[in-house]
């Protein structure tokens, strides 16, 4: 009897214990299926991990997790969200408990998710970056560590600018400047790219070396280049084309349902069209991404 008891025990222990390990919500617990991009943001004992779908130049899709790892015993991870735009003012994410920050109670090795769909923070006219903030602990706790991230939202605001320009004339060599009026192909993606806030800037302005560049710059950093599957592309990603038997000379802005966006060739003006009219051979798409560590101390 007293075995059975014990073994009862250790038994009803070891559900418990794993009850409090297993704690995700079931909504939003298989994530996107092809977000925009992706962000991690960790310090000792805690983790945060973000999905970030920009729907536009003002929306975006957020599918967050915060993971307590362990590593720092009895303290809470705090996990804070902002949206920035180009000259930093910001607009808080509210989680579902109202506040500005979520707390992790749960105990080390746990996680916890959440969903926000088509977030449109109202004073935000263009989301130039979402700015994530990870701490170990609370402020009662005396917080051991802070991680500062942010992950940019370059395509959507580089593709708004572009449809910005629909009518302007197809000019060999345009960049929409006194200068060099009109636009061609890549001139288009160089002009509406390089004035958004806080971007880098296109070191190369021809179509095959955007396409080199891309090629060769697919590791995170502030501005960098994602390789994207025809089955994934999403609206504002860039199509590169081959328009002769040896070199790519052509780009596209993707605008789904089969059309593109772009400057396509002499007598035309900056417009939507479809694909399929193009004499053009699709050779890659890439997504204009970026991420930042932000200093802390």
């Amino acid at each position: 009897m007293k075995s059975a008891i014990i073994t009862s025990v250790v038994a009803f222990l070891a559900a418990t214990t794993s009850a409090v390990f297993v704690h995700a919500p079931s909504a939003s617990a298989d994530g996107l299926s092809n977000p925009s991009g992706t962000l991690t943001t960790e310090c000792d004992g805690a983790r945060s991990f973000l999905q970030v779908d920009w729907k536009a130049g003002d929306r975006v899709t957020i599918r967050w997790r915060v993971d307590d790892t362990g590593t720092a015993p009895d303290f809470s991870p705090v996990l804070r969200i902002q949206a920035h735009d180009a000259d930093h003012d910001a607009a808080p994410f509210v989680f579902p408990s109202g506040d500005a920050h979520f707390v992790l109670n749960s105990g080390n090795g746990t996680h916890d998710v959440g969903l926000k769909s088509d977030w449109n923070p109202a004073n935000i006219g263009n989301i130039n970056h979402l700015r994530v903030q990870i701490q170990n602990g609370t402020q009662a706790q005396d917080i051991g560590c802070t991680r500062v991230r942010e992950i940019y939202n370059w395509s959507m605001i580089g593709h708004k600018n572009a449809m910005a320009k629909r009518g302007v004339d197809y000019v060999l060599g345009g960049e929409g400047t006194p200068a060099k009026p009109g636009y061609d192909c890549s001139g288009l993606v160089y002009a509406s790219y390089n004035p958004i806030g806080n971007f880098p800037g296109w070191p190369v302005r021809r179509a095959v070396d955007m396409w080199r560049w891309a090629e060769s710059h697919q590791s995170p950093s502030k501005f960098y280049a994602k390789s994207v599957a025809w089955s994934d592309l999403k609206v504002g990603d860039l199509i590169f084309y081959r328009t002769t038997d040896e070199a790519v000379g052509h780009v596209s802005f993707w605008e789904g349902d089969g059309n593109v966006l772009d400057a396509l060739e002499p007598g035309t003006k900056v417009s939507v069209h479809p694909e399929g009219g193009l004499r053009n051979v699709r050779v890659a798409a890439f997504r204009i991404l970026g991420v930042a560590t932000v200093p802390t101390d």
